[in-house]
């Protein structure tokens, strides 16, 4: 079995004027939601063996908030073509993990993201700022998950539930 998290960075800071987009930091409610996922995460999912993260400074902020607290030392992957990537550029990046790694996080921005994850789900979903879907494949292949369309959707969280 495979396990693909699929979670949007948190909110964002637009206050920063000069500031490229991959630039932008997080905002506050973004530096206090990506914690609350990652309890989430310690609670409900499994151990995140390795993490793909764009290359954006929200998603490394993100990444980071997440890090610190978990103990498990997850691999970290950082990816420019994640940067505003589409469905089919994520997939890509995913099948290109190394089996042995049996969870993956990839933290990354809309619209890619959610189309994804509503493509993987089979339903539309609202994926905002801090949003988290956990899907399971069964397949030992990261090169074969998209391939078998046997998505289950197993947990869906968005950082106002957990408030």
């Amino acid at each position: 079995m495979k396990t693909l998290l699929l979670m949007r960075h948190a909110k964002s800071d637009w206050k920063q004027p000069g500031l490229s987009d991959h630039d932008r930091p997080l905002n506050a409610r973004g530096r206090a939601a990506a914690p609350a996922i990652a309890r989430k995460l310690l609670e409900c999912g499994p151990n995140v063996d390795v993490i793909l993260a764009s290359s954006a400074v929200r998603v490394q902020e993100t990444v980071a908030l997440l890090q610190e607290q978990w103990s498990s030392g997850a691999e970290l992957l950082t990816s420019p073509a994640l940067y505003l990537a589409s469905p089919q550029q994520i997939m890509s990046e995913v099948q290109s993990l190394h089996d042995t790694w049996h969870s993956a996080l990839v933290v990354g921005h809309n619209p890619g993201m959610a189309a994804l994850v509503c493509h993987l789900a089979a339903q539309d979903l609202e994926f905002p700022t801090g949003a988290l879907a956990i899907f399971q494949f069964d397949t030992n292949t990261w090169s074969k998950v998209f391939s078998k369309g046997g998505a289950e959707l197993m947990d869906f969280c968005k950082p106002r539930d957990l408030d």
